[in-house]
C-alpha cells in the first residue's frame, strides 16, 4: 500500500502536466523551413523588431539566404539580423560567438572548423522557440543562448573551466554582402564601433554597443589579418575585437548588443532604454510574453497536432516582418538620409511583391495599429525623404527587386477598410508619384512606365512585359479607388483607363495574356513546354500564374475567356494538365498541381477561382489538396522562400475558410476550414469566431454557410463584418 502511495504522489504530477492545454506559443516550431529552399531562420527575434538574432552555418549560396541551413553541422557564429524567407538577401550584422583555447579570429573552412572559431553542432543540442534559441559549440563544449528585444540581443555563453574562454566580435562577417570598412573600440566592459556595408540593404551603417556582464582579463583586436593583444582601437576593411576571461566550470556570461542605423549613440541609447538593468532571463521572459500576446489573436481547435504547427508557425513567421528600423529617439534612416518619424514608428523589410497579397490583408484584420506604420512609413519616403515610395526596401533602401508598385495595394487596402491614422490626400500624392516613376528594376533597367502609360501595355522588348502590365494594372485600380473616394473625377478616371491596361494584351486565338510588341503586332508563338521562352515575358516564366491574374476585374477575365463554363474549363485544364518542360527551371517555380505551381505568389488566389463559376466546391478541393501537398511540419516546411510571410498567410487565410482574392476590396472568398474551430480576438475587443460542424479529414466540402445564424448565399465575407465580431459556421460534408 505504501509503494502503491509513493506512485501515486510520483505519477499525479506527471498525469496532471500531460493533461495541461498545448498553448499557440508551445506550438510553434522555427525550425520550419530552414531545410529544402525555404529561407527561414531558428534564431531569436520578437514581434516586428530590429533584431534577429540567430546562428549562420554560411554566407553564400542560395539556400543560404537567411545564413542558415538545416542541412549543415558547422555554425560560425550568431549575427544580429536576417531576412526571413527570401529570395535573395544582405544583413548578417556584428557576429558574435564564444570559444575556448588560443583565440582564433577568421571563421575558418566549413567542413575543417578547427581551422577557425567556426564550431560543430548537432540538431539534438539546439532549442529554438519563440524569442529564444540554444546550441552546444560542440568543439569548445559551451552552451550559447539568444534572447532579444526590439534593438538589443542578449547572448549568453556557458563556458568550461578555461583560462581562455573567448568571446568573439566579428563586424565584417556579412551574408552575401559586402563589407567595406569596420571600426572597433574597446573600453572596460565594453565595445562600440560599426560597419559600412554595400549589398542588397544599399550602402549602409550598422552602428553597435555592446556591454559584457563580467570583466575581461585580456582583450585585443584584429586588423590587417593579424591578432593583437592589448591593443583596444582598431580601423580597416577587416577589423573585428576579441576578449578573454578566465571561467570556472559552468559559469556564464552575458552580452548585451544594440544596434542602431544611425551612430554609436542611438545604439547606446538603445540599449539603455530597452535592457538597462535586466538580465537573460527577464528579457526571454518579456520576449515570449510578446509572442504569447500576438500568437493568441487567433486560436484554432481541432485539427492535427502538425496542422496546428503548421498553423502557429506560419502566424509566427509573419510577425518577423516587416522589421521596426528606428532608434527610441525616433531617428531612423531612408534613401540615405537620417530623418525622424514624426507620428509614426518607421519600419522596413518590405518585400511587397509578395506580401501585399495575403500578408498585410492578414494584418488588416489583426494588426490595424501597425498597419498604419507601415503605410505611413511608405509614405514618408515621398513625404518626408522627397524621394519615391519602394519597390522592395531593405534597411531603408529600395533594391527594386521585382515589379510593380505594389505599396499603392498595401496603402489602399488599408484605407479601403477604414484603418485610422492615414492621410488619404499625402497617400494619394505618393501613390500617384509611384505609379509615373520609372526606377527600373531587378528585372531589368526599364520598368516600362513610360511605354506602359504611352501605349497602354509595356510592349515585349522590354523583359516581363506581361506581368508587368498585368500588376500595374491592378496597382493603377487600387489608385483609381483612391481617387474616387477623394473625389479627384480627372485622376479617377485617368487610373480606371489605366487599370483596364489588361485588355490590350489579352489574345483571343490564345485565350491568355500574351506579349505583343509597340507597334501592335502580337509576338511570335511562344514554345509552351520551354521555360526559356517563357522567361523573358513573365515573371518567373510562370504563364499560367498570369493567365489568371486579373484581382481587380474576375468578371472581365471570365468574359475575355467565353464565360463561366469555358473560365472552369480553363481551371479544370490548370490544375489537371502535368507539365512537360524543357530547358532550365526558374528556381522559384515550384509545388505543381498540374500547371499551378503555388511556390511562386501571383497564383496564389487562383485556388479561389472556381468561386466565380457554377462549380466553387472545386476550389475547396483543391485548397484542401495545396494544405496536404505543400505545408509540413518539417524543415522543407514549404514549396518555396517563404517570402516574410506570404507563403505562410496564404496557409493562415486558407486554414480559418477565406481569403483576400482582390486585396483593396474589403472583402474576402470563402474557401474550407482546417479546424473545428477558430476564434480571432480582434484588436477592438471583439471576437470573430469561426466554427465547422461535420469537419473530418474527408469531410472538407463546404455544404452551406451562416454568418451570425443568417443563411450566406455566395462566397464573400465582408471585412465590416468580420471586424464587428460575430460567428461564422460552415457546415461540412465528402467531396462530390
Amino acid at each position: 500500500m505504501k509503494k502503491t502511495f509513493l506512485f501515486l504522489l510520483l505519477i499525479i504530477p506527471f498525469l496532471l502536466f500531460a493533461q495541461q492545454k498545448k498553448t499557440p506559443y508551445s506550438y510553434v516550431n522555427p525550425m520550419i523551413g530552414t531545410g529544402g529552399h525555404v529561407h527561414t531562420f531558428p534564431g531569436a527575434t520578437i514581434p516586428f523588431g530590429m533584431i534577429q538574432l540567430s546562428p549562420d552555418t554560411d554566407l553564400k549560396g542560395w539556400d543560404w539566404c537567411s545564413g542558415y541551413h538545416y542541412s549543415d553541422s558547422t555554425v560560425l557564429g550568431f549575427s544580429h539580423t536576417h531576412l526571413s524567407g527570401t529570395g535573395w538577401t544582405d544583413l548578417g550584422d556584428i557576429l558574435l560567438t564564444a570559444t575556448t583555447g588560443k583565440v582564433k579570429m577568421t571563421p575558418g573552412i566549413k567542413d575543417k572548423p578547427g581551422t577557425g572559431y567556426r564550431s560543430r553542432f548537432s540538431h539534438k543540442d539546439e532549442v529554438c522557440r519563440p524569442g529564444y534559441y540554444s546550441v552546444l559549440l560542440k568543439d569548445y563544449q559551451v552552451k550559447a543562448e539568444l534572447t532579444c528585444t526590439e534593438r538589443v540581443g542578449l547572448h549568453k555563453y556557458t563556458f568550461p573551466k578555461s583560462k581562455e574562454s573567448n568571446i568573439i566580435i566579428d563586424p565584417t562577417s556579412k551574408i552575401f554582402g559586402k563589407t567595406l570598412e569596420t571600426v572597433v573600440t574597446i573600453k572596460s566592459n565594453e565595445v562600440s564601433g560599426y560597419c559600412l556595408s554595400e549589398g542588397w540593404g544599399g550602402k549602409r551603417y550598422t552602428y553597435f554597443v555592446a556591454q559584457y556582464s563580467k570583466p575581461f582579463t585580456t582583450a585585443g583586436v584584429f586588423v590587417n589579418n593579424e591578432i593583437k593583444s592589448g591593443i583596444t582601437e582598431a580601423k580597416g576593411s577587416d577589423a573585428k575585437a576579441w576578449l578573454q576571461f578566465n571561467t570556472r566550470q559552468n559559469e556564464s556570461i552575458e552580452v548585451k548588443v544594440a544596434l542602431s542605423p544611425v551612430s554609436i549613440e542611438g545604439a547606446r541609447k538603445n540599449l539603455v532604454a530597452e535592457v538597462a538593468g535586466k538580465n537573460f532571463a527577464t528579457v526571454f521572459a518579456s520576449a515570449k510574453s510578446k509572442w504569447e500576446a500576438k500568437l493568441n489573436k487567433i486560436v484554432v481547435e481541432g485539427g492535427s497536432e502538425d496542422n496546428k504547427a503548421i498553423f502557429y508557425t506560419a502566424m509566427y513567421h509573419n510577425f518577423i516582418a516587416p522589421n521596426l528600423y528606428m532608434d527610441v529617439d525616433k531617428n531612423y534612416v531612408a534613401v540615405g538620409k537620417t530623418l525622424k518619424a514624426n507620428g509614426f514608428n518607421n519600419y522596413s523589410s518590405f518585400s511587397i511583391w509578395d506580401t501585399h497579397r495575403a500578408t498585410h490583408p492578414l494584418f488588416t484584420i489583426i494588426e490595424q495599429k501597425l498597419t498604419a506604420d507601415f503605410a505611413n512609413s511608405m509614405i514618408s519616403r515621398y513625404t518626408d525623404a522627397k524621394d519615391h515610395m519602394p519597390i522592395w526596401e531593405l534597411c531603408g533602401y529600395d533594391n527594386k527587386c521585382m515589379i510593380g508598385y505594389h505599396t499603392v495595394s498595401l496603402i489602399w487596402d488599408a484605407i479601403s477598410k477604414g484603418i485610422p491614422g492615414i492621410d488619404a490626400k499625402k497617400a494619394f500624392a505618393a501613390m500617384k508619384d509611384a505609379s509615373n516613376t520609372e526606377k527600373g528594376t531587378t528585372v531589368e533597367d526599364n520598368n516600362g512606365i513610360a511605354e506602359y502609360i504611352k501605349l497602354g501595355y509595356v510592349p515585349c522588348n522590354i523583359d516581363k512585359s506581361v506581368s508587368k502590365t498585368l500588376e500595374y494594372s491592378y496597382d493603377d485600380w487600387c489608385i483609381a479607388q483612391l481617387a474616387t473616394k477623394l473625389k479627384l473625377k480627372t485622376e479617377a478616371e485617368t487610373y480606371t483607363k489605366r487599370a483596364a491596361s489588361y485588355e490590350l494584351l489579352f489574345n483571343n486565338d490564345k485565350r491568355a495574356f500574351y506579349p505583343k510588341y509597340a507597334d501592335g503586332r502580337w509576338h511570335e508563338d511562344l514554345i509552351m513546354n520551354d521555360w526559356a521562352s517563357l522567361q523573358p515575358h513573365y515573371i518567373s516564366g510562370n504563364f499560367w500564374a498570369y493567365e489568371f491574374y486579373l484581382p481587380h476585374a474576375i468578371d472581365r477575365l471570365i468574359a475575355l475567356k467565353g464565360g463561366k463554363i469555358a473560365f472552369e474549363k480553363d481551371l479544370d485544364r490548370l490544375f489537371s494538365t502535368e507539365l512537360k518542360m524543357l530547358g532550365e527551371q526558374h528556381v522559384d517555380i515550384s509545388g505543381f498541381i498540374g500547371q499551378y505551381g503555388h511556390g511562386d505568389e501571383p497564383g496564389h488566389n487562383i485556388t479561389y477561382l472556381y468561386n466565380y463559376t457554377n462549380s466553387p466546391w472545386k476550389s475547396q478541393a483543391i485548397i484542401d489538396k495545396v494544405r496536404k501537398s505543400f505545408y509540413t511540419n518539417a524543415p522543407e516546411g514549404m514549396a518555396n522562400n517563404e517570402d516574410c510571410g506570404q507563403m505562410s498567410a496564404w496557409y493562415i487565410f486558407s486554414s480559418l475558410g477565406f481569403y483576400p482574392v482582390c486585396p483593396g476590396k474589403p472583402e474576402y472568398d470563402l474557401g474550407t476550414p482546417l479546424f473545428s474551430k477558430a476564434t480571432i480576438n480582434l484588436e477592438n475587443g471583439k471576437k470573430f469566431v469561426i466554427k465547422a460542424n461535420n469537419l473530418s479529414e474527408k469531410n472538407v466540402i463546404v455544404k452551406s454557410k451562416s454568418l451570425n445564424g443568417k443563411t450566406i448565399d455566395g462566397w464573400i465575407l465582408k471585412h465590416s463584418d468580420i471586424m464587428k465580431g460575430g460567428e461564422l459556421v460552415f457546415d461540412m460534408q465528402v467531396p462530390r
